[in-house]
């Protein structure tokens, strides 16, 4: 099942929600790009952490916040399910300097048949393939993403230079890969369920405040 809203329209305010830890009015841990979605909202606030829901409109506003982590969720290049893609790529020198300062950016499956990622400062693809995957968890930190070794999956990535695979699928394929850049990273997966909670802890533990 999809755990990404459709957009209703383009907004004009950021939506903040309660927030379940302290800060300094000028940051907030997580930015959900998208309306906002009761189950993430749930995690969030279980996990203990401050976050908000941003709309397509107000990506690149001099006003926001900054943030330790960028969350893209399933769904943002199929138009069916939203209006995120063409807001990213407006955005791709943003995306690109918010990872080099030391944010973490967490991106789910596009939902269309082939990707490019053609917003992202490095090279992937993804090619749909819906089912359930089997796949052997590795040291790798990043890893602590999934709740299973058999995920759900809506697709494989296919990783260019500066990437590198953390697990594949019995075929060979990769359904999550990282990549480093400057002082943050970028972790994109194909998996079709919620990121754990041990890795959200674990991405922000490593992740520095920066600006979208």
């Amino acid at each position: 099942m999809l755990f990404s809203n459709k957009l209703n329209g383009e907004k004009r305010t950021i939506k903040v929600f309660p927030r379940t830890t302290k800060n300094d009015g000028n940051m907030s841990d997580i930015a959900i790009i998208g309306e906002r979605t009761y189950l993430y909202e749930k995690l969030f606030a279980n996990v203990g952490v401050s976050f908000q829901f941003l709309s397509t409109a107000v990506l690149g506003s001099p006003f926001l916040p900054k943030f330790k982590m960028v969350l893209i969720p399933t769904g943002f290049a199929n138009p069916q399910y939203c209006k995120t893609l063409q807001a990213l790529q407006r955005l791709k020198s943003n995306i690109s300097d918010f990872v080099k300062k030391g944010g973490v950016l967490t991106v789910f499956g596009p939902m269309v048949p082939e990707h490019n990622y053609d917003w992202l400062p490095l090279p992937l693809r993804y090619v749909c393939a819906l089912g359930s995957q089997s796949v052997a968890l590795t040291g790798d930190e990043c890893s602590c993403l999934l709740c299973t070794s058999t995920p759900e999956c809506d697709g494989y990535l296919i990783a260019g230079e500066g990437f590198e695979t953390v697990l594949k699928d019995e075929k060979d394929r990769a359904v999550l890969v990282r990549a480093k850049l400057g002082e943050g990273l970028i972790v994109a997966t194909s998996v079709h369920e919620f990121p754990a909670a041990e890795y959200i802890k674990w991405a922000l533990s490593r992740a520095r405040p920066a600006r979208l």
